[in-house]
């Protein structure tokens, strides 16, 4: 009987950490790691987490809370605290920094970014020319989405205001907005199989990458004028057509 008992036993304990690590694999794909990633998670999984006991020992198990699920939180002592908690959080937003591999930036894109205020000032800080590096297997379309979605939002729905110098003010301000918008474009169809992730990209981004191409067409110098980094009127078109956007003039937009 002893003998059967821990044969049953040793096989559940089997079939549990069988079950663990599938998960873990599940996860790891979904959040599409590298490969060293991926074997710290596989190696992972039968981890379970643990309440911290000191502000230390939470200090040291924070850099692993991606590899064990689910992730401890401390308890809120009453309804007063978690409200000054969310008016400490409005008042002072988020600093962001350049993330180190595309699973850094997808945690701090879903937990940080969720008005798109906060987005376009995570994508401000994006190194534009190691965007390949960063999303270096491919890029979710529905990330490419979000992405000109923020971009829409940023360079072409200016609400305007009654008062003509501040309409004025805000013009200036667009014209870099808006070159900077189809610089970082340009560092997205850099992306391995970037192809792919255009098509299928939802309708609507069509709709909204003609926008933001025709007014950064309208904004950029003229061919020869451009300076060092910028895009002129012809690199805009040219960089458009890549996108699937042919009614791009030079010089100007057309929508």
């Amino acid at each position: 009987m002893d003998a059967l008992q821990h044969s049953i036993a040793g096989a559940l304990e089997a079939e549990q950490r069988k079950t663990q690590v599938n998960d873990a694999k599940l996860r790891a794909v979904a959040q599409r790691v590298d490969y060293d990633e991926f074997c710290k998670m596989v190696a992972g999984a039968h981890l379970k987490p643990v309440k911290p006991c000191s502000a230390e020992s939470r200090d040291i198990s924070r850099p692993f809370d991606q590899f064990v699920l689910p992730k401890y939180e401390p308890a809120t002592d009453s309804v007063d605290r978690h409200s000054t908690r969310k008016v400490e959080h409005d008042a002072e937003p988020p600093a962001f920094s350049q993330p180190s591999s595309s699973h850094e930036f997808l945690r701090t894109w879903r937990r940080s970014c969720r008005a798109q205020a906060e987005r376009l000032r995570y994508l401000r800080v994006l190194d534009i020319d190691t965007l390949p590096m960063l999303f270096r297997t491919e890029m979710d379309p529905l990330l490419l989405d979000a992405f000109v979605d923020t971009l829409h939002v940023a360079v072409c729905e200016r609400e305007p205001s009654g008062d003509g110098s501040a309409e004025a003010a805000a013009i200036a301000q667009q014209a870099p907005l808006a070159l900077w918008a189809v610089r970082l474009l340009a560092g997205l169809a850099r992306v391995n199989r970037f192809d792919a992730t255009l098509n299928f990209a939802a309708g609507p981004t069509t709709d909204k990458l003609k926008r933001i191409f025709a007014a950064a067409a309208s904004h950029a110098p003229a061919e020869g004028v451009a300076g060092n980094g910028e895009l002129d009127a012809a690199a805009v078109a040219a960089l458009a057509s890549k996108f699937g956007i042919r009614d791009v003039v030079e010089g100007r937009g057309v929508v």
